[in-house]
């Protein structure tokens, strides 16, 4: 991991726009990394994606799209979500597009955490789960200029069920 994702503070640029990211002192500087990549990534179809952004509910995504009512139709989370939040999530945000991005992660257990999450749930909106590794962090380029094309990104999808 590079020296530059241990500043406090670092910008990041994709699909000519700009993201300012704040590492808080406690959190791991892949966890700003993996946000920064979902945010590029995702840019194009949620081009008002936000990090950090409380909603007024129990929990605060790490990136969030909201609808002009204030609902979140995009929700990504970042590193560890424990099995109660990711049940919450499938159960209460069914319109919304939820995405998972796990870091150097064997994918499989995750995926049968959702498995158990979605259990009698029917939802209009997607789940994905991104497996996203340590070589990853070389799309975002000195500049801050971020490959979105990602090469070898692991990804599964859950479709509206």
């Amino acid at each position: 991991m590079s020296e530059r994702y241990l500043e406090r503070k670092f910008t990041v640029r994709a699909h000519g726009r700009a993201l300012v990211l704040h590492k808080r002192e406690q959190e791991k500087p892949e966890h700003r990394v993996m946000m920064a990549l979902l945010w590029a990534m995702y840019l194009p179809s949620y081009p008002d994606i936000r990090i950090d952004v409380p909603v007024g509910v129990r929990y605060r995504p790490d990136l969030v799209q909201l609808d002009a009512a204030g609902q979140p139709v995009f929700w990504g989370e970042c590193g560890a979500v424990g099995a109660e939040k990711l049940e919450h999530l499938c159960r209460h945000y069914r319109d919304t597009h939820l995405v998972l991005a796990k870091w150097e992660t064997r994918l499989d257990r995750v995926a049968q955490q959702i498995e158990r999450a979605l259990r009698g749930v029917r939802r209009t909106q997607p789940i994905e789960l991104i497996g996203l590794r340590s070589q990853h962090a070389h799309a975002i380029a000195a500049s801050g200029e971020i490959d979105s094309k990602l090469e070898g990104v692991e990804r599964l999808r859950w479709e509206a069920r």
